[in-house]
């Protein structure tokens, strides 16, 4: 049983989870549970400085600090954050790493009540530990760290969008010729900066999303291109290709609001393994995810709504993150993933549009 108490002792709540956009939004249904458990505490996130970003979307958390682990911080910068950590008095503090680190880190924050995995050496300094299954969806991985002690059910993610961005989104698609209950497909075939710098291949080729968008306009749906700052090569590649142009929202959105705000609109969202597609999911759009060496039981949610492509009979596959494969000669996760699988699953989640919208948040009503 445990012994952390759901109840009015608890006034001030620290959540820590280093990673990246994905990694928070994957991490929202613990913060939004807690609100609901502890309604009158003080909510504090420490993320990356990349993420801070992201949290606006999460009307649950009061206040963000960062702390930027992959830049190596000082003894300096450590000892800042520690401090302001301890002045703040956390009653309670929960920590999703699996490295001895984040016991420490907890440690030190001063709380009383320290909750995180049951995964290192130093998992003994914990208050309350949980068991690790890396091997499920990772929101749910990260519930786990709550699910034993806060009454409250599992839920997807939900991420608040601003009423201007929701405005922006409907006046941009109403501008591009989009009218009530045409099908509407963004196409966001990007990755993420960090996986292009560290070479870690996850995107589908140009070539085979032009077919794609070229295959739904056939069918009279409104193709939405997206994409952020590094996918300008493969989007003129996309477009070169394609007789009748696609709506062009890359370099339209103004940050991930717009962009997320966007997505909402949307029928159907098909992008790779990226953050764009945990946004689709907190949008409450089915979300198709073309997956090569990366493990979709671990990133997207099970069931009708969204749905996850992949190559299946490949003795390598997934291997990105469990053997830390960044170069392969083959590629035939990605290079075997032809158009027609990924085509017919817009068509089988097309229908699941009403139901998707499992209750995203108005900002403005928070």
């Amino acid at each position: 049983m445990s012994k952390i108490p759901v109840d009015s002792r608890i006034q001030r709540i620290l959540v820590v989870n280093f990673g990246g956009i994905g990694d928070e939004i994957l991490f929202f249904p613990v913060i939004q549970s807690l609100r609901e458990a502890y309604p009158q505490a003080k909510l504090t996130a420490l993320v990356e400085p990349r993420c801070k970003g992201i949290m606006a979307f999460n009307p649950a958390i009061d206040e963000v600090l960062t702390l930027d682990v992959k830049g190596k911080p000082s003894v300096f910068e450590l000892l800042k954050v520690v401090g302001e950590l301890r002045s703040r008095s956390f009653d309670l503090a929960i920590g999703s790493g699996r490295s001895p680190v984040m016991p420490v880190i907890l440690l030190l924050s001063g709380a009383k009540y320290r909750a995180g995995y049951d995964a290192n050496r130093l998992s003994w300094t914990l208050t309350e530990k949980a068991k690790c299954n890396p091997q499920q969806y990772a929101a749910e991985m990260y519930y786990d760290l709550i699910r034993h002690w806060v009454p409250i059910p599992f839920r997807l993610p939900q991420a608040a969008l601003t009423q201007p961005d929701r405005e922006w989104a409907k006046a941009f698609l109403a501008e591009h010729g989009v009218q009530a209950g045409d099908q509407v497909v963004v196409l966001h075939p990007g990755t993420s900066k960090l996986s292009v710098q560290k070479k870690f291949i996850k995107s589908w080729d140009a070539d085979r999303w032009s077919e794609l968008a070229a295959r739904l306009q056939a069918a009279g749906v409104k193709v939405v291109l997206a994409g952020g700052p590094d996918d300008e090569e493969t989007i003129e590649r996309i477009k070169g290709v394609l007789k009748t142009q696609p709506i062009e929202a890359f370099g339209k959105t103004k940050g991930l609001g717009q962009l997320a705000a966007l997505i909402s609109q949307a029928s159907i969202l098909v992008c790779v393994d990226s953050a764009p597609l945990h946004l689709g999911v907190a949008v409450g759009t089915p979300t198709v995810g073309i997956f090569g060496p990366t493990d979709p039981a671990k990133l997207m949610p099970t069931g009708t709504v969204h749905q996850a492509i992949h190559v299946d009979g490949l003795a390598c596959r997934p291997c990105l993150w469990d053997r830390r494969a960044t170069t392969c000669d083959e590629l035939s996760c990605l290079k075997n993933l032809g158009v027609e699988a990924v085509e017919a699953a817009v068509w089988r989640v097309m229908p699941a549009r009403n139901q998707a919208n499992h209750g995203t948040i108005n900002a403005a009503e928070h």
